[in-house]
């Protein structure tokens, strides 16, 4: 088997984040019929009508909104691995990782129980809000509707060739083999693409928001441009699995550039801004970082 595989499939493994919620949305098939037969269409499927059966409901809204919260800290810490939703978690990145969904995850029950802890107050106001359209048989009882909220995790090995342990002809299993290191080669060269790409992102925008215009004029930047730098380095540290040593060169001298430098400092000082983004666009110029716009 190939060994450069066999060592990342010691130190990381496969995870996949699980959130299922209440939508609060239900088709309505009497107003969809309504819409179509008055706009006079010829079929009934012409259009499709859902109603929020909460049309206001903050405590909904929360949680909705957590969730987009928590998915994107989990691609935050992981890489991509298949079309499935799998992600690559880097064994270096599993305390934190377990830490950080930890606690999210007593927040979602928090804000979950926030939620049910009103659902019969809300449904009430609901009638008001929704007027005609309101039907109390669209609403599940309050345990029902509890099912519906659920978070959590599953890791998995990350599994090599060696797993192919099959009763079949020994050039079938050699084939099946080479499928399999092939794909997962493949897939290897993305995740570290995916490094790369968030480096590059990170150098385009500190460029970009520290470019000063023919006029003099600043661009306005935000804290962010350069914290999520100094937290990309440290992350890099970590999600850099196939040990590209260009990659960690970039960091590096990334690194380098920010060691000593606050947002306040680069707004105050002009040289200071200026020397700061040369040095950042010195680095994008030194590296091939994969992508089409890169030039």
């Amino acid at each position: 088997m190939n060994p450069n595989i066999a060592g990342i499939a010691r130190s990381a493994m496969l995870v996949n984040l699980n959130i299922s919620t209440y939508s609060g949305r239900k088709q309505d098939k009497k107003t969809q019929e309504e819409v179509t037969t008055s706009n006079g269409s010829g079929s009934k499927k012409a259009a499709s009508v859902y109603k929020n059966l909460f049309a206001e409901c903050k405590e909904l809204d929360d949680i909705t909104k957590f969730q987009a919260r928590v998915r994107a800290e989990h691609y935050r810490l992981t890489m991509p691995w298949d079309d499935t939703g799998t992600r690559l978690l880097p064994t270096k990145m599993l305390f934190e990782y377990k830490a950080t969904l930890n606690r999210y995850t007593a927040e979602f029950e928090r804000l979950v129980d926030v939620f049910l802890d009103k659902y019969e107050t809300l449904v009430a106001a609901a009638a008001f809000q929704l007027g005609t359209l309101f039907d109390r048989m669209e609403y599940p009882s309050r345990a029902r509707v509890a099912q519906r909220f659920s978070m959590g995790t599953s890791m998995v090995p990350l599994p090599t060739a060696g797993d192919f342990r099959l009763d079949v002809e020994a050039a079938v299993q050699q084939e099946l083999v080479e499928q399999y290191e092939k794909r997962m080669a493949a897939q290897l060269v993305a995740v570290n693409q995916e490094a790369w790409t968030r480096l590059y992102d990170v150098l385009s925008r500190m460029s970009n928001r520290l470019t000063v215009g023919e006029d003099g004029k600043k661009q306005i930047f935000r804290d962010t441009t350069v914290t999520n730098a100094d937290e990309l380095c440290e992350l890099l540290t970590k999600l850099n699995v196939t040990g590209d040593p260009s990659l960690e060169k970039a960091r590096r001298q990334l690194e380098d550039v920010l060691e000593g430098i606050t947002p306040k400092d680069l707004r105050e000082s002009d040289g200071l801004r200026s020397t700061t983004k040369q040095k950042v666009d010195a680095i994008l110029e030194s590296f091939d970082w994969g992508i089409d716009d890169a030039d």
